[in-house]
């Protein structure tokens, strides 16, 4: 997730405008959320953040502060689900994401349901929200989880 996360990061950097001497801060394109595996993915979030839940015991180091304060022209959540998880179907990065398609669903039960068997104490794991984008929820049950090796 490391590395994922590292992208995130890059893809969430001000930029200088091409135009001017402004600088750009879009936002972050996500946000990860380390939570318990017992625990349902919380907490609540910005409508247009894209939460990304981490085991705590996946937690990434100097992870940025989470904030309230919406991106800025970050795209729809549902372009963020797609592309996140067509860069993990094009091997660009180790781990698996797997889809929530129940808020109120604990991680665990979701992990359970989606990849029985897999220990996320050894294989790294995201739990990615497809509750509320309505063309994401039925495309994504057909595409996750992915996983990567």
């Amino acid at each position: 997730m490391k590395e994922f996360d590292e992208a995130i990061k890059d893809s969430s950097t001000p930029y200088k405008a091409p135009l001017g001497k402004d600088t750009i801060d879009n936002g972050p394109w996500a946000v990860f959320l380390p939570q318990p595996m017992s625990s349902p993915p919380g907490p609540a979030f910005a409508p247009s953040h894209l939460p990304l839940w981490l085991p705590e015991q996946q937690a990434i180091a100097h992870l940025p502060p989470y904030t309230q304060d919406p991106p800025v022209e970050r795209g729809s959540i549902d372009s963020r689900v797609r592309h996140t998880v067509w860069m993990y179907q094009q091997g660009r990065f180790k781990g698996a994401p797997i889809g929530l398609t129940d808020p109120a669903e604990p991680l665990q039960s979701a992990l359970d349901h989606k990849l029985p068997g897999l220990d996320p104490s050894e294989w790294p794991v995201m739990f990615v929200p497809v509750w509320n984008g309505s063309g994401v929820r039925s495309w994504s049950l057909g595409a996750l989880p992915v996983v990567r090796t």
